[in-house]
């Protein structure tokens, strides 16, 4: 009887906690970047399904078509959540590209499946609404979430075992939240795929035992503050190796401070026009009206330039590779904090060059590589 209780009580803790980890530790961190976004859009969307089971479960459905209707919903917010978390895994191990777009085509193949008749109907089962599904249908829908939990899960592993030197203390947190991706998979097909492929007569327990995931990514991040989390997104997007240069400019546009990975800043005539390019065009917009936290890019070949204006100081950055999510995340997050701390000395341009190696100094760890060291220039160098 208490086991029975709780499958009706379970799915809803299961929504509360992936609602808790998706507004806490992703919030908590400042969204600042697509890569966290959709990280916790996931876990909202998962937590959307969890509560949709709960409603399903505990209410009484006056007819058939509006219990398949919810079904069907469902089905599509589990379609969506295994697009965003590919995306995700995508994004921080091989980079953006302009066909992302193409992955939601699968998606789209996915919503016609649902809601042209993969539910046949629903019927009354002894613990509540029993869903019979066309097994045909059935198993073409479970094909794409299942390869695109599957295929994220894979390029997630990759981060790890390509920082075989991750120290212990990020090394778990980022095991316990890509072991909670994979745990939320086998549970999705130990659960509700095995029953509504064999037609079984059980209650799906998917949503009940949802929590267990959810746990294990809250262990890995909720208690974590913004440094803690900014360190670990680092580690893993091997920021260090692909960031080659950051340029420090004032409001208006004069350089500040340079800072290289090696002795000899990386910039040709055209990345330094480029910079140029992208540092005067938020100059224009700040000099109208400042309108908080804003970033660009553009890309030359195989190097990208990335800039995030904050109130007093612009800063570019010369990267290669799929840097560009962490680089977002953590140059926002380090220009918010040394804004908020030098507010009075950043008034004036005077103020800002008197502590432009202060800013220089909070930077260089994103350029920091074991056994070497960054080099930092004065405005002659930016």
């Amino acid at each position: 009887m208490i086991a029975n209780d709780l499958a009706y009580v379970l799915p809803l803790v299961s929504a509360a906690l992936w609602l808790l980890v998706g507004l806490g530790a992703f919030g908590r961190y400042g969204l600042t970047s697509p890569f966290v976004r959709a990280l916790a859009v996931f876990c909202l969307l998962v937590s959307a399904w969890a509560f949709l089971d709960w409603f399903f479960l505990n209410f009484t459905w006056p007819d058939a078509l509006l219990a398949r209707t919810v079904s069907n919903v469902r089905a599509s917010t589990l379609a969506v959540a295994s697009l965003v978390v590919l995306l995700a895994s995508k994004w921080i191990t091989r980079g953006h590209s302009r066909y992302d777009v193409l992955l939601a085509l699968p998606v789209l193949g996915a919503f016609a499946i649902i809601w042209t008749g993969m539910t046949l109907d629903v019927v009354a089962a002894p613990w509540g609404p029993q869903l019979l599904r066309d097994p045909v249908r059935y198993g073409l829908y479970v094909l794409q979430p299942l390869i695109y939990f599957v295929v994220a899960a894979v390029l997630s592993v990759s981060l790890v075992r390509g920082r075989r030197d991750l120290p212990r203390r990020l090394l778990i947190p980022t095991l316990l939240s890509i072991g909670g991706l994979i745990v939320l998979v086998v549970l999705w097909l130990s659960t509700n795929v095995y029953t509504d492929l064999t037609q079984g007569g059980g209650q799906p327990l998917f949503s009940s035992v949802l929590f267990i995931p959810a746990l294990m990514v809250a262990v890995a991040f909720v208690r974590r503050t913004p440094e803690e989390m900014g360190e670990v997104f680092r580690a893993v997007s091997d920021v260090e190796r692909h960031v080659t240069a950051l340029y420090v400019f004032y409001r208006t546009g004069e350089p500040l401070v340079a800072v290289g990975a090696s002795r000899t800043l990386p910039m040709e005539a055209e990345q330094l026009e480029g910079i140029l390019s992208l540092v005067g065009d938020f100059v224009d917009r700040s000099m109208k009206q400042f309108t908080g936290y804003a970033v660009t890019s553009m890309h030359f070949e195989h190097l990208g330039i990335l800039a995030v204006r904050g109130e007093f100081v612009i800063v570019a950055t010369v990267f290669e590779g799929p840097a560009y999510d962490a680089l977002r995340s953590e140059l926002r997050r380090s220009i918010q904090a040394f804004e908020a701390a030098h507010r009075g000395e950043l008034q004036t341009w005077e103020g800002a060059a008197h502590i432009a190696d202060a800013v220089a100094d909070d930077l260089s760890a994103l350029l920091q590589r074991p056994g070497s060291a960054p080099r930092t220039t004065g405005p002659a160098g930016a």
